[in-house]
């Protein structure tokens, strides 16, 4: 009912209904923010984005050398291997180990045969006389008795009884390392209770050095030689005795390589199992000491093991870990989303041309998978991220300006600092960097440049990072100190190494730096050298443009050094055809006369096509391009459009459309490219004036620019009302100077009067036709 009606909700519903059409409303506002591939380069930003922050999702935060403000604790309950303790029993096995003997077995063999052989060879002796002295010391052989006692061992039935006690002896011989006195005191150095004598364990006491007392070596031998008949066994004994005195090669050598084996063995098991240190949950594990306060190796390790058990934990605990990846998903998501804000509101070209919008998320990308390399990979310091920050910066100030540069630099910087987990004092490092090199940046006229300005850089981020540790209470040295030295390192590689790849980025991103402009506006280029020759006039009209668009440019504050350079080879397409256009044809009659208005303007509007071939072949900057191609934009040949139409009244035919004669397009997107068009139109018709005075300067620049915008021209850049109402005075300005009056000289002697006034009055223009630039003419005929 009508009582209850709410008008104003009424109203504002019928302006929305009239405003926006309901079915076309969203998808419209849809196209207008980027559309779907704008969309798709937004969601494969933030997935890049996010899958490098989750790449780990919980990464080691800790470095060796880093300050410790406060005492570390256990997150979960873990145990860790002690290094200590695993030194101490490493070391202990070492020495405890047995060390390894290897048996001369054709020393022992000799020995055998030589005790088997001794009954056979006292056999034919009856008395000790017959025995030779050299066996007789050897066996000790002195006395008949011992001599009966050897020969009884010749009769076959005793002498495989020999042979048995000698095996035995052998056998026992075994039992007792003869070994050289350096093996034997070096043995008794070492913990080692046993020692292995050829493949098996025996107490260390075993071992016996043959150059030792005589009495231990009699000793031992006691024992060995107790399995032979007691009646040889004195002259057995000193047989050995003898043998191991007088040889210099003992029983058993020393096996460096089987014991170091050995070792390495008992090591393998200590480490296999190794000693453990358990820890408890909320149990300090690193302290800060007054003498102590930076982590060393030992520390990284414990924290390091900390760190996994807990990860573990984490892992475990499903519904905590996709926690964790959700709220990091919907932080980064965030960003990306002011990013996109940002780039919706203040850079539009980017959203209408997503190719530029993709390398710049590219480019990103790219520098936050270098962060994530150098800090996750090679664990360098925290603050060698001002590298992958600074390159972004210098990136996108050279390609896109600085406040852009200013804006994505600081999501760059937010993004690097979310990746390594830190907080706000590292932030404002990359922030102080960041403004410093996007403020001095500006335009690189000079090869020193970008090394200037990353070395002022370098000077922010120190000071930033002395300010932090006074703030915080950090020490100066080493922690202050060392980390403002990674800072500036990286920011001055950053500024190199952009300056090797800045040829690269010109390229890739359409752009030409001021250096770059500077070498192209060098009049010695073979592009501008074949224009002076071939087109001498078009030439010099290019220079006139240059001066009038680089002081336009500099009056709104847009980049003048390229409106020049721009406007230097804007006409390089007359190159091929220069006698077709006014500017160049001198004295001579024109070539239109005998042409086809429909064939004038294919030779007319051809220019920027040859221009652009000619662009491409000489390998002119891409940023120089626009220049070619929209100079004329799409406006219209005036000049052959009434030529065509008056012709095809005469005949009696339909008048051409207006669309038929005019420029291929584009028009101009950048304000660079929209000055040099209103330029150009003004000097063109500025040209044809009778007498150019300030005042009809003026208005005939006013009148063209006019037309230009009237006719749509200026649509596509971001000129505002208020530039092209500076760029008109700036033009006004230019040409006034450029056309100034002097004054007359007086009549020479021998002169007339008429004459001289015939000098200095104006020529009138061919077949009484003011013809513009390129056809066109600023005021044409009415049809």
């Amino acid at each position: 009912m009508w009582p209850l009606t709410n008008k104003k909700r009424t109203r504002r519903g019928d302006v929305r209904r009239v405003a926006m059409p309901a079915q076309a409303s969203l998808w419209r506002r849809f196209s207008n923010a980027g559309g779907p591939l704008g969309m798709l380069i937004v969601v494969l930003f933030y997935t890049g984005v996010l899958l490098l922050d989750l790449w780990p999702a919980d990464p080691f935060p800790y470095r060796v050398g880093q300050y410790i403000p406060r005492d570390i604790q256990a997150r979960v309950d873990f145990s860790v291997p002690s290094h200590k303790r695993t030194e101490e029993e490493t070391a202990r096995k070492t020495r405890e180990t047995p060390a390894t003997f290897q048996l001369d077995a054709a020393l022992h063999e000799r020995i055998i045969a030589a005790l088997k052989a001794v009954p056979q060879n006292l056999a034919p002796a009856t008395r000790p006389a017959d025995v030779s002295e050299e066996l007789a010391k050897q066996m000790n052989i002195f006395t008949p008795e011992a001599l009966d006692a050897w020969r009884a061992y010749a009769a076959e039935d005793r002498k495989a009884q020999y042979e048995a006690q000698v095996d035995k002896l052998g056998a026992e011989l075994l039992n007792v390392g003869f070994v050289q006195v350096g093996d034997l005191e070096a043995q008794f150095s070492r913990n080692a209770d046993k020692v292995r004598l050829g493949n098996a364990l025996h107490p260390k006491s075993c071992l016996v050095s043959a150059a030792g007392e005589r009495y231990l070596l009699e000793n031992r031998l006691a024992r060995v030689v107790e399995v032979v008949d007691p009646q040889i066994r004195p002259c057995v004994r000193e047989y050995l005795l003898g043998i191991f005195k007088s040889q210099s090669q003992p029983l058993y050598t020393y096996d460096a390589a089987a014991t170091q084996k050995e070792i390495e063995t008992a090591i393998e098991a200590v480490m296999a199992n190794p000693p453990r240190d358990p820890y408890q949950q909320g149990e300090v594990i690193v302290r800060k000491l007054k003498d102590k306060n930076k982590l060393d190796e030992g520390d990284i390790r414990l924290l390091a093991a900390e760190h996994e058990h807990y990860l573990a934990a984490e892992a475990s605990n499903g519904w905590r870990s996709w926690g964790r990846v959700i709220g990091r998903g919907g932080i980064i998501l965030l960003v990306v989303l002011l990013m996109s804000a940002y780039v919706f509101k203040y850079r539009r070209d980017l959203v209408d041309n997503p190719l530029r919008a993709l390398s710049v998320a590219l480019t990103l990308l790219v520098l936050l998978g270098i962060n994530k390399v150098m800090i996750q990979v090679f664990q360098l310091n925290l603050y060698s991220s001002t590298l992958p920050v600074l390159m972004g910066a210098f990136v996108l100030t050279i390609a896109y300006g600085q406040r852009f540069a200013l804006a994505m630099g600081g999501a760059l910087a937010l993004l690097v600092v979310l990746q390594m987990r830190q907080d706000l004092g590292i932030l404002l490092v990359h922030a102080a960097a960041i403004a410093a090199a996007v403020a001095l940046l500006g335009e690189i006229r000079t090869r020193s440049k970008l090394v200037v300005v990353s070395a002022a850089a370098a000077g922010a981020a120190m000071l930033s990072i002395w300010a932090n540790g006074l703030a915080s209470g950090i020490p100066w040295w080493p922690f202050v100190l060392i980390a403002s030295g990674w800072a500036v390192m990286f920011a001055l590689l950053a500024g190199f190494l952009v300056q090797g790849i800045l040829p690269f980025i010109e390229r890739a991103f359409r752009v030409a730096t001021s250096m770059t402009l500077l070498e192209w506006a060098d009049a010695n280029k073979p592009l501008l050298r074949r224009l002076a020759m071939d087109a001498p006039g078009t030439y010099n009209h290019c220079l006139q443009l240059g001066a009038m668009c680089e002081a336009a440019a500099d009056s709104i504050g847009a980049r003048g050094l390229l409106a020049r350079v721009g406007a230097y080879y804007h006409d390089i397409g007359k190159i091929n055809k220069p006698d077709y256009f006014i500017e160049n044809q001198g004295a001579s009659p024109s070539k239109h006369a005998k042409l086809s208005p429909a064939m004038s303007l294919l030779i007319i509007t051809g220019h920027v096509k040859d221009g652009l071939e000619l662009a491409r072949e000489y390998g002119l900057p891409g940023v120089l391009h626009e220049f070619i191609a929209t100079h004329h934009g799409t406006t219209l040949v005036q000049y052959f459009y009434h030529a065509a139409t008056e012709k095809r009244k005469a005949e009696a035919e339909r008048a051409p459309d207006e669309v038929e004669f005019r420029y291929p397009g584009p028009k101009p997107h950048s304000r660079e490219a929209a000055i040099l068009m209103l330029a150009d139109a003004a000097e063109s018709s500025v040209r044809t004036l009778q007498e150019p005075t300030p005042g009809r300067i003026e208005n005939q620049v006013h009148a063209m620019v006019m037309r230009r915008l009237m006719d749509g021209q200026l649509d596509d850049c971001e000129l505002t009302l208020k530039d092209v109402h500076r760029i008109e005075d700036s033009l006004v300005k230019t040409l006034a100077a450029m056309h100034h009056t002097r004054v007359a000289y007086p009549t020479p002697p021998g002169q007339t009067a008429s004459a001289a006034e015939l000098q200095n009055k104006p020529e009138e223009p061919e077949n009484g036709k003011e013809n513009g630039k390129d056809g066109e003419s600023p005021n044409p005929p009415q049809a």
